[in-house]
């Protein structure tokens, strides 16, 4: 009975490495698109201006929509150029895309490390 439970737990590890290489074959599509993107995050900046009586002093902020983006360990704040919103919302979703699938790829080659571990050890015998 014992080996017939060893042989279920590798077959359940290669089914486990066979269902990650699956997916490393979904993330290459993200890695091979052709489509441009742009590093970094849009949002809504508030701000104040510092003039004493505008607006802004009186809690009315003013809002800006800008491209936040890491360059050399320090932070960016880019304006987005009017009517430009949509599109740059586009770019760096695709930027934030491929990153995710980038992250996820390290994550799986980590586990499929430890799973093919486990399969040598199964599998080895003594002299």
């Amino acid at each position: 009975m014992q080996r017939q439970d060893q042989r279920d737990r590798l077959s359940r590890i290669r089914q486990s490495l066979d269902r990650l290489a699956q997916e490393i074959r979904q993330l290459i599509s993200v890695f091979a698109g052709r489509l441009p993107m742009i590093k970094g995050t849009v949002y809504e900046q508030r701000r104040k201006c510092g003039k004493p009586t505008c607006r802004c002093a009186r809690g009315r902020l003013h809002r800006t929509m800008v491209l936040s983006r890491s360059e050399g360990g320090r932070t960016q704040l880019i304006p987005i150029p009017e009517g430009r919103l949509k599109d740059w919302q586009v770019l760096t979703g695709r930027y934030q895309r491929f990153r995710r699938a980038r992250a996820r790829l390290g994550q799986i080659y980590r586990t499929m490390l430890s799973l093919i571990d486990e399969l040598e050890a199964a599998r080895r015998q003594g002299p």
